[in-house]
């Protein structure tokens, strides 16, 4: 039986879902449909017995989240492969490293590229076009899988396919990009466009051959990245010559070019979760229609999507509204303009400001990481150290002191010149310039807190200008939107 390996793309800005996504935690690792993240969720679609192990496309920033993610759910198929690309550089070139190293390992490998940020209801649906679509895939055909439309959308492109043909894969007549409304109708009505989902399924070495013949800029960098990469447990690091890649699209690079193409229509109850329009209509709503996540206390409210954070958030006669609260980020915004929300996100990043890279809570293979508390003079930090896991601190400052305080668990401290066991309770000083590693040897994490003191420093006062601060932001929306 021929296995069907997925190929996991996990890129992203996070900008449509500011601020439960951000650019460099988007939304496929937020837990936005249940207790996993998205990209969990699309793992363990991957359980039976058609799917071989996994390969997983990350950028590097990125990578340290898809691996704390990874250590949290259990692989059937084996721990996936993780291609880490030193940059971004859109799906065409992900897709020609994944199908290089699939095929270095199986020259008949079947590659069955998926987005890790999708939600799928009924994936039973999708199984059974996998298994339609296996045999033209192996004959050299590049499969797409086009969602039946339920609505005439405009943020969604779509397949045209000739529906006369006999068959359960179709041929593919032309793309239409995300159309006007009125055209949207219309290819609805028509009955022979689906959706473009972004899923496709071929063989590795067929879709190279696609790349070779209409794209050869983006398989030639790529070669050489994967020639010149670098191995480290299940990780596969890219070299810079991936950077070299024209940044392009597969939809671009081949799927408008290629003459192999067929179409499997499917309705596996199937959302993108592109906005919180979107996150409230496939929420689960109580009696008002409001969708609610954490601990609110709310008064005639209705048609409403509220996600608080550790806070109690309490709401009285406001009605569709969008009300999102974090640790660091309070947004409050109407469900028919919450779409705007972009232009807050791109307005951050612009000026830098640190709510539009990462949550408080940083995660990655070792644990957390929250800063509770911050100013020119001091920082506190909450860590929760894994179990087995090594947390390295590098010498800092020559005006910076630092203080450990175990509140849980068990550490082992080494600095250059001695180790020492720490138990709850314990506080060990971390003197100037003294690196460190911090291991937890016990079987449950460790919670401790890490304070850093710097000498008071005479800082000129100098204001920032409007257009460095979030108080420009309503004339930079002005100017964006």
């Amino acid at each position: 039986m021929t296995l069907i390996r997925p190929v996991v793309l996990c890129g992203g800005s996070g900008t449509r879902l500011w601020p439960l996504s951000r650019r460099l935690e988007p939304k496929q690792f937020q837990k936005l449909a249940g207790d996993h993240s998205l990209f969990q969720d699309t793992l363990a679609r991957f359980e039976g017995p058609e799917f071989g192990r996994a390969t997983v496309l990350v950028n590097m920033v990125q990578e340290p989240r898809v691996q704390f993610d990874l250590q949290q759910i259990d692989h059937t198929a084996g721990l996936p492969t993780v291609l880490v690309e030193p940059a971004m550089r859109s799906t065409a070139p992900a897709i020609a490293a994944a199908a290089l190293a699939l095929a270095a390992e199986d020259p008949d490998a079947v590659m069955l590229v998926v987005p890790s940020d999708h939600r799928i209801g009924r994936h039973d649906r999708l199984v059974e076009a996998y298994r339609a679509a296996l045999p033209f895939v192996e004959q050299g055909g590049i499969a797409l899988f086009g969602i039946r439309p339920t609505a005439p959308e405009t943020g969604f492109g779509y397949i045209e396919a000739d529906v006369s043909a006999e068959g359960e894969v179709l041929e593919v007549i032309s793309f239409v990009e995300k159309p006007a409304l009125e055209i949207a109708m219309q290819l609805v009505a028509g009955g022979r466009h689906t959706w473009n989902s972004g899923i496709f399924m071929f063989r590795a070495l067929s879709i190279l051959g696609e790349l070779a013949h209409h794209a050869p800029a983006v398989l030639n960098a790529v070669t050489k990245s994967i020639r010149e990469g670098r191995h480290e447990g299940n990780r596969l690091y890219l070299s810079p010559a991936f950077s070299e890649a024209p940044e392009i699209s597969i939809d671009h690079a081949v799927m408008e070019h290629s003459a192999r193409l067929g179409v499997v229509p499917v309705s596996p109850d199937w959302n993108d979760l592109g906005s919180f329009e979107a996150l409230w209509e496939v929420g689960d709503r109580n009696a008002d229609n409001n969708v609610l996540k954490g601990d609110a206390l709310l008064r005639n409210v209705h048609n409403s999507y509220i996600n608080t954070g550790r806070r109690l958030v309490s709401v009285i006669g406001l009605s569709d509204i969008v009300l999102v609260d974090t640790d660091d980020v309070l947004l409050v915004a109407s469900r028919a303009q919450s779409q705007d929300v972009k232009f807050i996100a791109q307005h951050l990043a612009k000026i830098a400001h640190p709510a539009a890279d990462r949550h408080v809570l940083r995660r990655d293979l070792t644990g957390s990481r929250q800063i509770i508390d911050d100013n020119e003079d001091f920082t506190v930090e909450r860590l929760e150290l894994l179990a087995g896991a090594t947390l390295h601190l590098d010498p800092g400052e020559s005006d910076m002191s630092r203080t450990l305080t175990l509140l849980s668990g068990e550490l082992d401290v080494r600095g250059p010149s001695a180790e020492a066991r720490m138990t709850a309770g314990k506080t060990r000083e971390i003197s100037a310039g003294e690196a460190m590693a911090i291991h937890n040897p016990a079987s449950r994490p460790a919670i401790f807190h890490l304070s850093t003191m710097r000498r008071l420093r005479i800082v000129a006062d100098t204001a920032p200008s409007e257009s460095g601060s979030v108080a420009g932001l309503a004339t930079e929306i002005r100017k964006v939107g």
